[in-house]
C-alpha cells in the first residue's frame, strides 16, 4: 500500500481496496467501510468532506481508453495547447499546469462531435473529462452519502466554468437529497465547496463558481503575530484585525473563508506543525502560544480547520538530513503520535482545544461575521487587543488577547482593566470559557492578564 497522499487517483468511483482490507479478509471492504464511517459521522451530527483531487490522476482508465481527449501530455511540451496553463493565480498571472508526476486532465477542449453524456443519458458536445467528474461526484452524493467537498489545486484544475458547473452540479444534487429527507429551510446554508487556490483569487467567489476558498494568509498573519512580528509590512494592530475578522481580506462572510494555524503543507518557511515552529523562534512557553493560537483560530470570523494533532501540539519526527521537512523528508510520511497526549502539558492543551471546540459549536454570536474590536493597548511593550464578537441579537463574546510578555503587575490579584466592556443585563453573568468558570461581578472587565495568553468570555 502506498502510504502518502492520496494525489495519484487511479479509480474516481470508489475508494482505494487498500483503505478498507482486514487481515485474513479474503476482499476488499473499503466501499462498506467508507459508507459506515459516514454514517456514524451523521449520527453523531458531523458532516463528511471529501478531498477531491481533479486536476490529475495516474494510470486512471481513461488515459488508456481515449488518453488524448481526456488528458494532455507534459504541459510544458504543448504550451500552445488550450490546455497548457493554469486558470491564473489572484493576479492573473497563468504559469504552465503541473501535475506533480500525475497525468493532467483536460477541461477546456471540447470534443467537435457529440459524444454520449453520463449525467443527461444524450449524445452532446462536451469535455469528456468534465462529463467523468461529474459522474464521480454523482456517485459519491448519492451513494456514499458526502456533505461537502474541498478542491484541490483549483489553478491546476484550471477552467472556472468547470469549477462553477460542478458546484452547481453539487448543490443539484445536496438540494434533491434535503428535499428527499423533508428537512425543510436550511439547505443552501448546510453544503459547501471549497477550493484550495493559496494567492486566494476573489473573483472564484464575487463570480459564484466556489463557496469558498482556504484561507492561507490567516496563517501567515496570526503565526506572524504569535511571535510577536508583523506580517506584509503591516502594524501589529492591522495584522491580528486582519486574521480576526476575514472580511478585512476582501471575503464578504465568515463562510467563504478556511481558517487554520497548519494545513497539510507542513513543507516551508512558518508553514511547520506549531510545536516546531515554536520551537525553531526560540519560543519556551510553547503551552501558552499554542493556547493563544487556538483562541484566535476558534473566535475568528471564518470556517476553522484544524490538522490532526495540532489540538495536542504534537510535532515532526521525520526530516531530511538538513532537519527540514520536505517532501521525501517527512511531509507525507508522518503519522500522528497520540501517545503524546500522555504528557500533562499536551493534555492540558487539548482540553483546552475541546472547550474551545465546544463554544464553537454552540455560541450563536462566533456563528456571525460581526466583530468589533473594543480596546487596543500598545504602551509600554504591551500588545493587548480585545474583540467583541456577535450582534445585538446574540449574547456576546469577548476575548481579552495578550501578544506580549506583559503580566499584570500583583499575579491573580492583580488587574487588568478592559474600558468599554459590553453590559451585563439583569439576571445575567459573565463565563470565562476557557476555564469554565464564573466571574464575578466586580471583576468584570478587570481580571488580570497573563503574558501570551487569550481569555474568552461571554453571558450566561
Amino acid at each position: 500500500m502506498k502510504r502518502e497522499w492520496g494525489y495519484d487517483t487511479a479509480h474516481f468511483l470508489a475508494p482505494d481496496h487498500d483503505l478498507g482490507f482486514p487481515e485474513g479478509n479474503p476482499s476488499s471492504t473499503a466501499n462498506m467501510d467508507i459508507a459506515a464511517l459516514v454514517v456514524a459521522c451523521h449520527q453523531r451530527g458531523i458532516r463528511f468532506f471529501v478531498d477531491m483531487v481533479m486536476a490529475f490522476g495516474r494510470v486512471e482508465p481513461y488515459q488508456t481508453i481515449d488518453f488524448d481527449n481526456f488528458c494532455i501530455e507534459d504541459a510544458k511540451d504543448h504550451p500552445d495547447d488550450p490546455d497548457a496553463l493554469t486558470s491564473g493565480r489572484s493576479a492573473g498571472h497563468q504559469d504552465i499546469r503541473d501535475g506533480f508526476g500525475s497525468t493532467l486532465f483536460r477541461y477546456t477542449r471540447q470534443l467537435r462531435t457529440p459524444a454520449y453524456g453520463p449525467i443527461s443519458g444524450e449524445n452532446i458536445l462536451t469535455v469528456p473529462a468534465r462529463q467523468h467528474m461529474f459522474s464521480y461526484l454523482t456517485r459519491w452524493m448519492r451513494d456514499i452519502r458526502i456533505d461537502g467537498i474541498r478542491i484541490d489545486s483549483v489553478e491546476n484544475v484550471a477552467n472556472w466554468d468547470f469549477l462553477r458547473d460542478f458546484k452547481n452540479r453539487a448543490r443539484e444534487i445536496w438540494k434533491e437529497r434535503w428535499a428527499a429527507q423533508g428537512l425543510g429551510d436550511g439547505v443552501d446554508a448546510r453544503f459547501l465547496v471549497v477550493g484550495e487556490e493559496l494567492s486566494e483569487p476573489m473573483a472564484l467567489l464575487t463570480q459564484a463558481r466556489l463557496d469558498g476558498l482556504w484561507n492561507d494568509k490567516f496563517r501567515a498573519l496570526i503565526r506572524a503575530a504569535l511571535i510577536g512580528l508583523t506580517e506584509d509590512g503591516l502594524s501589529f494592530e492591522e495584522t491580528v484585525r486582519r486574521a480576526i475578522d476575514c472580511r478585512a481580506l476582501s471575503f464578504s462572510d465568515g463562510s467563504q473563508a478556511i481558517n487554520y494555524l497548519t494545513s497539510h503543507d507542513v513543507e516551508g518557511f512558518r508553514k511547520e506543525r506549531l510545536f516546531n515552529f515554536f520551537s525553531t523562534s526560540g519560543v519556551n512557553d510553547i503551552e501558552r502560544r499554542v493556547k493563544l493560537a487556538f483562541a484566535c483560530l476558534l473566535t475568528a470570523v471564518g470556517i476553522p480547520m484544524i490538522l490532526a494533532g495540532e489540538e495536542f501540539a504534537d510535532q515532526h519526527d521525520r526530516f531530511n538530513s538538513q532537519g527540514d521537512v520536505t517532501q521525501d523528508g517527512g511531509k507525507q510520511v508522518d503519522p500522528v503520535d497520540f501517545s503524546r497526549l500522555r504528557d500533562d502539558w499536551r493534555r492540558r492543551i487539548f482540553e483546552y482545544v475541546a472547550r474551545l471546540v465546544k463554544a464553537r459549536t454552540e455560541l450563536p454570536a462566533l456563528s456571525v461575521n460581526d466583530t468589533n474590536f473594543i480596546h487596543t493597548d500598545f504602551n509600554d511593550g504591551r500588545r493587548v487587543l480585545v474583540w467583541q464578537r456577535g450582534n445585538n441579537v446574540q449574547m456576546p463574546v469577548v476575548v481579552v488577547a495578550n501578544f506580549s510578555d506583559f503580566v499584570s503587575d500583583g499575579g491573580l490579584a492583580g488587574e487588568y482593566r478592559v474600558p468599554n466592556w459590553p453590559s451585563t443585563p439583569p439576571g445575567r453573568q459573565w463565563r470565562e470559557v476557557t476555564q469554565e468558570r464564573i466571574v464575578t461581578p466586580e471583576v468584570v472587565g478587570r481580571e488580570p492578564l497573563f503574558a501570551w495568553e487569550a481569555k474568552v468570555y461571554t453571558l450566561v
